[in-house]
């Protein structure tokens, strides 16, 4: 071991150290650091992507934002309900994205996407674009739920039930016990529904 090796681990603290608050300060540990460390700029950790990639990954991010800035009224009223775990616990994001594409609102525990849809979606070019979408969704095990604007309207509790049993039926669990003082949906009694035709008993 050289003298130089042997002062840099002299100087250096473990760990246990650091957290109990000896060795050195940060500034005199980043040069031992820097000392150890080579000059050069580490390649990027996927094997290829480097600025390029960075660039797309902050524009689709900015997309996103402005997306959730920019919710439609029935969007705002759902993501009430299914904000900060009032959803039976279940956690949701908004605009998450996947691929080149921008979910609503999204349960990464269950693999979930769930849409509001204006009449637009009702157009054959974009019908074959959602019918691509959700191919896409399908390859990476997500599942998607879309409901008219109008069926948000008229039947809110329909639409929650509904988004619920795809949660219950994904995950097996009636309820996620966090934030259980932040419950607003009251999950039914899963024995006493009555299961669609069609669905699996």
């Amino acid at each position: 071991m050289t003298r130089d090796a042997q002062t840099i681990r002299r100087s250096t603290p473990s760990p246990c150290e650091a957290r109990a608050g000896r060795g050195l300060g940060r500034g005199a540990a980043h040069q031992a650091e820097q000392r150890t460390s080579s000059p050069w700029p580490s390649p990027p950790s996927d094997g290829g992507e480097g600025v390029g990639s960075h660039k797309r990954s902050t524009a689709k991010t900015a997309i996103a934002r402005r997306l959730r800035r920019n919710q439609t009224q029935g969007e705002k009223e759902l993501w009430l309900a299914l904000k900060a775990g009032r959803f039976a616990g279940f956690k949701f994001r908004r605009q998450h994205i996947v691929g080149e594409y921008y979910l609503d609102f999204f349960c990464p525990t269950a693999k979930l996407s769930v849409e509001l849809d204006g009449f637009q979606h009702g157009l054959p070019e974009q019908m074959q674009r959602d019918s691509e979408r959700a191919k896409f969704l399908d390859s990476h095990g997500i599942e998607e739920l879309r409901f008219w604007n109008h069926q948000w309207n008229g039947n809110r509790e329909g639409v929650l039930l509904e988004i619920w049993e795809a949660l219950h039926r994904r995950t097996g669990c009636i309820a996620v016990m966090r934030k259980v003082q932040d419950h607003r949906f009251i999950p039914p009694n899963p024995d006493k529904i009555i299961p669609k035709k069609g669905s699996p008993q």
